[in-house]
């Protein structure tokens, strides 16, 4: 997405044809025209098994908007590594609890686990990758193409992807 300045970044126009908000006075005549398809997968995705499923699924989302192109693997790979990285903190939370023991010479202090700060950050990330690409309920509530049917709804791939096996 193009970002002049200060502001949101400026909505490519696929997105705004699936909204419905495009307009001829609002389009960017100097806006790269790609075709829809699915994105390269960078090779560093199949390092790790989670990041390689969830690159897979998101891809499947995204195309089935048809809001990809080939060079939006770079960022759905960053995606699927967040989502990743969420899950593997989240499984270290449920191991782990939401508070820790932390020893000192003196004394032990119960405190709030770290990974539920990371969980945080990792969360904020995600999301705003979620919402380039449509796919949060708030960023696609005005959606007027239909997407293709792709089996599973992407919450509850989430759900069945986060019970530790990677999918």
């Amino acid at each position: 997405m193009s970002h002049n300045g200060p502001g949101r970044p400026k909505k490519p126009t696929a997105l705004k044809e699936l909204h419905g908000t495009a307009r001829p006075d609002r389009l960017n005549p100097r806006e790269p025209v790609l075709p829809g398809r699915l994105p390269d997968r960078p090779p560093w995705v199949d390092d790790d098994p989670m990041t390689g499923d969830l690159f897979n699924q998101v891809t499947k989302y995204v195309d089935a908007m048809r809001v990809s192109t080939e060079v939006d693997g770079i960022a759905l790979s960053l995606l699927a590594d967040q989502l990743a990285t969420y899950l593997t903190l989240r499984e270290r939370v449920h191991t782990d609890g939401p508070t820790v023991t932390v020893s000192t010479k003196d004394s032990s202090q119960i405190r709030v686990n770290p990974a539920l700060r990371e969980m945080g950050t990792v969360f904020n990330n995600i999301l705003k990758l979620l919402r380039e690409y449509g796919l949060t309920a708030a960023s696609r509530a005005n959606v007027s193409a239909l997407a293709e049917e792709t089996g599973t709804t992407f919450e509850e791939f989430l759900q069945n992807t986060g019970d530790g096996n990677g999918g």
